[in-house]
């Protein structure tokens, strides 16, 4: 193998290896600390005292009831994609998520309080 090779090819390609791996590492660990970050900046603007604890259990809650949303949303489309449910199964059962989505968030908006555990169970439907 001559050093030509090492230069001109294998080089390269490890950098760009590299490169790309770092690219996912961060933007795994950026999506994973999104839901953190949101509840962290509430905290912040409740103790000093741009919002009333009303607002700030509202628009908690609120934040927890949309990770749950996207998590089960992810989950849909992870069983389409692998051939568990189909095109049809996935629109009627999506349809169903985003009612109980917005059912949730309009009682939200009317009575805050404490949120479900589980607030788009799926044994349900």
């Amino acid at each position: 193998m001559e050093s030509s090779y090492f230069v001109f090819l294998i080089l390269p390609l490890a950098i760009l290896v590299f490169a790309l791996v770092g690219v996912t590492l961060h933007y795994a660990r950026k999506g994973e600390h999104t839901y953190e970050q949101q509840v962290k900046k509430l905290r912040k603007l409740l103790f000093t005292g741009k919002i009333d604890s009303k607002t700030f259990t509202t628009l908690k809650n609120k934040t927890d009831y949309v990770k749950h949303f996207n998590s089960e949303s992810k989950r849909l489309v992870e069983l389409l994609s692998s051939g568990k449910i189909d095109k049809e199964t996935y629109e009627r059962l999506n349809q169903i998520l985003q009612k109980s989505f917005r059912e949730k968030i309009d009682k939200l908006e009317e009575d805050p309080k404490k949120p479900e555990k589980n607030p788009f169970n799926a044994g349900k439907f």
